[in-house]
């Protein structure tokens, strides 16, 4: 969820939280209990502050609002939404259920990425071992016989050079670009064009958009289950989506509700939520039963998203491992062809 508590530790303390709430037990001694039964320390310290701010007569959204590290916006408009209906206990279910698949998703996709790390990093320390060690004591053999390197051997001994006089100099240049660039995203016009701009992106794209929307649809049924007007849970479930660019269409679409327009035809204004999102949107608003077709859209895009991950990490590992296989190969041989060529130079 955050830097402050594994997604494994919040699912925990919400099934929990779910649970006692649905016994009836007063909320104040929920929280202390599970408080003493939660093993993460920040969850723990954070649980024990939401409960003394609740005692103080605090509402409990914006009690947990206070530790954005530990509950983001997601949770805290799910909570708000479940007392607002007083469904607490549902509302608590059915983020653990999301929460659940976020973490699948999560495991996935660091599963997926740690290959093609392993191998970058692999190819790394090759090429560094190659022009720090290896290519230099061949210059200097070729150099005591008069002759010069082959074209490849030196095209890859200059490449060396560069990176062995200036790795200083680019990695502070790469930290100071990654760290403007940090800088820009934090900004509010910086991340809501940037995050526009990954919508874009070949591949990437896709899957960041059907994250995005999962996310948001599933938000935004919870909080209509949990009788939340209309306009509050498009509001509310803007944030979820984690995409600042998807936040501002989803007030947008809120306003133009508001003036009087249809939710279907809203939605339709913005190819964001186009295909079955409008499907879904436009038969919910024609049933009067937006609520389980949200539902089902949202589990759609995840099961495309989950089929979309496994799609591409298929394709690209064994993409990746030729690539770099081949620069290998292409470094060994360059590195080699000096050996090739020294019986000429003997002679």
């Amino acid at each position: 969820m955050a830097s402050g508590a594994t997604l494994s530790h919040l699912l925990i303390f919400t099934n929990q939280f779910a649970a006692m709430v649905g016994s009836h037990l007063p909320l104040v001694d929920v929280l202390d209990n599970l408080a003493k039964e939660t093993p993460h320390k920040r969850v723990r310290e954070a649980i024990n502050d939401v409960s003394d701010q609740v005692k103080h007569g605090v509402d409990l959204g914006d009690a947990m609002a206070d530790h954005p590290l530990i509950f983001n916006d997601i949770y805290v408009n799910v909570v708000r939404s479940g007392m607002v209906s007083g469904k607490l206990s549902d509302a608590l279910v059915q983020l653990a259920q999301y929460l659940r698949r976020t973490e699948e998703t999560h495991r996935k996709v660091k599963s997926a990425l740690s290959y093609p790390l392993f191998m970058l990093l692999a190819f790394f320390m090759v090429f560094n071992g190659m022009v720090f060690s290896i290519l230099p004591r061949f210059e200097s053999m070729f150099a005591s016989f008069g002759r010069e390197l082959p074209v490849a051997t030196r095209l890859l001994l200059d490449t060396g050079l560069f990176w062995q006089q200036n790795w200083f100099t680019l990695l502070v240049g790469f930290a100071v670009l990654l760290s403007v660039f940090l800088f820009w995203i934090n900004t509010g016009e910086g991340r809501y064009l940037w995050d526009h701009y990954k919508l874009s992106i070949p591949i990437v794209g896709k899957v960041m958009r059907m994250g995005a929307l999962s996310r948001f649809l599933r938000t935004f049924s919870v909080q209509l289950n949990n009788e939340v007007p209309l306009l509050n849970a498009i509001r509310l479930s803007s944030s979820s989506s984690g995409n600042r660019y998807i936040e501002a269409v989803s007030f947008m679409v809120a306003e133009d509700i508001e003036r009087g327009e249809g939710i279907a035809d809203s939605f339709r204004q913005h190819d964001i939520f186009s295909g079955i999102v409008l499907q879904m949107i436009a038969s919910g608003e024609e049933s009067s039963e937006i609520e389980p077709l949200l539902m089902s859209a949202s589990d759609y895009f995840e099961s495309l998203l989950e089929n979309l991950v496994e799609t591409v990490t298929g394709l690209i590992n064994p993409i990746l491992t030729v690539i770099i296989g081949l620069a290998i190969a292409a470094m060994m041989i360059a590195s080699f062809l000096p050996v090739f060529e020294m019986g000429g130079a003997v002679g």
